[in-house]
């Protein structure tokens, strides 16, 4: 096996269930080393025969977790076990450590002595894997014990349903093609009864009956929502040594309330029975038993599959002459706009703190803490978007140690972070801007995800990928703030390298198809955060760009991409089914709930919400040139999306107005003409991409100083206005 420099050493969290060992698999699969397992079992209740095996947990599943140390025999694996302390005492969604209590009443944190224990055993442990699959309330609680104690959370199967091609249970088909054995042991769902405790989940006529079931009286198919747990038995022979053989009349059945049941095992029950046919894990040819989990999603693979448009590489912008602007002098000054929704506070530096990067950003948070004591009811927790400037990002590091501290809750603001070198003043090594969302913390909610998976790049900074708060005047819509997306590979979170062409031929990395498809892909990181925050419409995007003398070329890609990526035409295309076979599905079947339950998620865009056949316009689009991105890529997608409630009948009225101006002069004129306007209660803020910042330092809006600004069609402006507003 080729050995990936990237690897991890994983110890992974099992309970027995098909989830938990079926993640495994997907670690080894992306050349991750398993190094241990790591389970937690409740207090031991015994009567004098058999093991009480559940708990009721609300973070583990407890049913069968007698046979659990069975599993270091059967997988080779050696193994290490905690006893579950406490209760579910904070029952929040998104979890993070209770301040000032015993914060071992939670049972989340009896995961801490479990992994130390681990760590202190194997040091070279550095990454955790969970089978987490739709559960924020299980994933945040692994998310946050594996952060403070400097492990990489893995949740491959995070979002699979959702994932190409998309069902409910075709994880189910996934599973029971790379030979898993998996039998129920406990059953807490209205037409599952206790006559399917002990049969193979992976047996068609077994899975006949739950989704039969499940369909009838709702749920999971996958047991997401407790409708029965299950045990692992056996699996595919380059991880399983051996087989677990359970006797029948080694168990019982438990019976509780609401036609709950469940099996009891009897102390001692069980043995591995050794497998001839075991095969080392270095053996690569058991990897072709698990289903590829494609990168794209159909549309976006539309999208790159299409003849790409030829930019005119002799085009000129409106302003290209007035590129030295730039490097023209402002000032910034902090601006603070509230408009009974929202707190917009911009353009905060901190020169007087030295040059140190480090000791601005300390200057920053003074100035930030110094404003919402004198000027809000608000605190930190309140920010719902963070913008920040950096001369270079050498410094990125050295600022987010800093900007971290600034949040005690969960599911910190997302944050855009740009490079803008010498745009901004000398002396200036970074500017800030917030918003912040008046209101209950209640009415905001968050997409915090730090676990590595295949859906969209991990967030394991201080930033959240999105955060949705209230739109005033909207009847109870919604505004979702999308942190900017780079086009990292979500599994790896390596920066996308696309493949060689048809030819054999590789792409350089300046190739028109190289930006061409890391923009897409961003592109889709945005898109498949927007759905999972159920966006409907997106109030516009910015693409953030960088090069040298092939940026033109790129903003007109860009523009060509969220062009064709809004069209009606696209989204109404019908592929053959054949095109979402591959090679895989003929070999290992599989298809039978992929074809019977595609997966629902909320449409983007939204096009059922326009009259048929009605016109629309494209959402507002700009590219930024700048200096830096992170990462060192050369495409970042930042979005506004608006989700609707479910009783509205129409498209809610875009709050945000793109608006392009083509010399400097017009830019300030512009403003002058907007500020009048001020005087309704309509006007919100300003955010004014420009590259000369110093003739608009006077005006009270966000300023992001760029070298190049281009609109719609590619047009190369001198700077360009969003304009956001109440719908009062």
């Amino acid at each position: 096996m080729a050995i990936n420099l990237q690897s991890l050493n994983v110890v992974g969290l099992i309970s027995g269930g098909k989830d938990s060992f079926y993640s495994l698999l997907h670690c080894i699969a992306n050349q991750h080393r398993v190094i241990a397992l790591a389970n937690l079992y409740p207090p031991e209740i015994t009567s004098p025969s058999v093991t009480t095996e559940d708990l009721n947990s609300y973070m583990y599943q407890t049913a069968g977790h007698s046979i659990i140390p069975l599993y270091a025999e059967a997988l080779g694996l050696p193994l290490y076990r905690q006893e579950i302390c406490g209760i579910a005492a904070n029952s929040a969604k998104d979890y993070h450590p209770i301040s000032n209590t015993d914060e071992s009443a939670d049972e989340t944190e009896s995961l801490l002595p479990l992994l130390r224990k681990v760590i202190t055993a194997h040091p070279t442990v550095n990454a955790v894997c969970s089978g987490a699959i739709l559960s924020t309330y299980q994933r945040t609680r692994i998310e946050s014990v594996a952060r403070r104690l400097d492990l990489v959370p893995l949740s491959y199967l995070w979002q699979y349903p959702s994932l190409p091609p998309s069902s409910p249970g075709g994880l189910l088909d996934d599973m029971a093609a790379v030979g898993f054995d998996v039998r129920i042991v406990k059953v807490a769902s209205g037409g599952l009864d206790e006559g399917l405790l002990w049969s193979n989940l992976m047996d068609p006529s077994v899975r006949t009956k739950v989704e039969r079931s499940i369909a009838r009286f709702g749920g999971s198919v996958l047991g997401e929502g407790g409708e029965y747990e299950t045990l692992v038995v056996d699996g595919p022979s380059a991880i399983w040594k051996g087989r677990i053989e359970v006797q029948d009349h080694e168990w019982c059945i438990g019976r509780g309330g609401g036609g709950e049941a469940w099996i009891g095992f009897r102390h001692g029950a069980g043995k591995v029975e050794r497998k001839l046919g075991f095969k080392s894990t270095d053996d690569g040819d058991w990897k072709i038993l698990i289903r590829p989990i494609k990168l794209w999603d159909k549309q976006f693979r539309l999208l790159i599959a299409e003849p790409r448009p030829t930019p005119d590489r002799n085009k000129k912008g409106t302003n290209g002459e007035q590129l030295s602007d730039v490097r023209k002098v402002f000032e910034p000054r902090v601006v603070i706009i509230s408009n009974g929704s929202k707190l917009i506070l911009a353009n905060i530096t901190a020169v007087g703190s030295g040059y140190d990067a480090k000791k601005q950003m300390m200057g920053i948070k003074s100035k930030l803490f110094d404003i919402l004591r004198n000027c809000a009811p608000c605190t930190a927790d309140d920010i719902v978007l963070t913008t920040i400037l950096l001369r270079s990002m050498t410094d990125f590091g050295n600022v987010n140690c800093i900007y971290e501290r600034l949040f005690t809750l969960p599911n910190p603001p997302a944050r855009v972070t740009i490079g803008c070198g010498d745009a901004l003043p000398e002396g200036v090594s970074l500017m800030v801007s917030f918003v912040l969302g008046f209101g209950s913390q209640k009415a905001r909610d968050g997409l915090h995800i730090q676990s590595r998976s295949y859906w969209a790049p991990a967030n394991i900074g201080p930033y959240s990928q999105a955060i949705k708060i209230p739109l005033l005047g909207a009847k109870g819509s919604s505004l979702v703030y999308v942190a900017g997306q780079i086009p990292l590979v979500p599994a790896s979170m390596e920066v996308f390298q696309p493949g060689p062409t048809e030819d054999g031929e590789h792409i350089a990395p300046f190739d028109e198809r190289y930006f061409f498809e890391r923009t897409c892909l961003a592109l889709q990181h945005l898109w498949r955060i927007g759905k999972a925050m159920n966006v409907g419409w997106w109030t516009g995007g910015v693409a953030f760009i960088t090069g040298k003398d092939d940026v033109q070329m790129k903003a007109e890609i860009a523009w060509e991409i969220w062009k064709r990526i809004h069209e009606r035409e696209l989204w109404e295309e019908e592929e053959e089914l054949e095109d979402d076979f591959d090679i895989w599905d003929r070999v290992h079947g599989g298809m039978g709930s992929l074809v019977k339950h595609m997966a629902e998620t909320q449409p983007l865009p939204d096009f059922a919400r326009l009259s048929h056949g009605a016109s629309y316009d494209i959402p507002g689009f700009l590219a930024i040139e700048v200096d830096e991105l992170p990462r060192g890529c050369d495409i970042e997608w930042q979005g506004l999306g608006l989700e609707y409630h479910d009783s509205a009948a129409s498209t809610v009225a875009n709050p945000v107005s793109f608006i392009e101006v083509k010399t400097d002069q017009g830019l300030r004129t512009k403003l002058l003409e907007l500020f009048e306007g001020r005087k309704t209660p309509f006007m919100a803020e300003a955010t004014v991409y420009a590259t000369n910042a110093a003739l608009i330092n006077d005006l009270d809006v966000q300023i992001v100083p760029c070298r190049r600004v281009w609109g719609r069609k590619g047009l190369q402006l001198a700077g360009a206005v969003v304009l956001s507003y109440n719908l009062e």
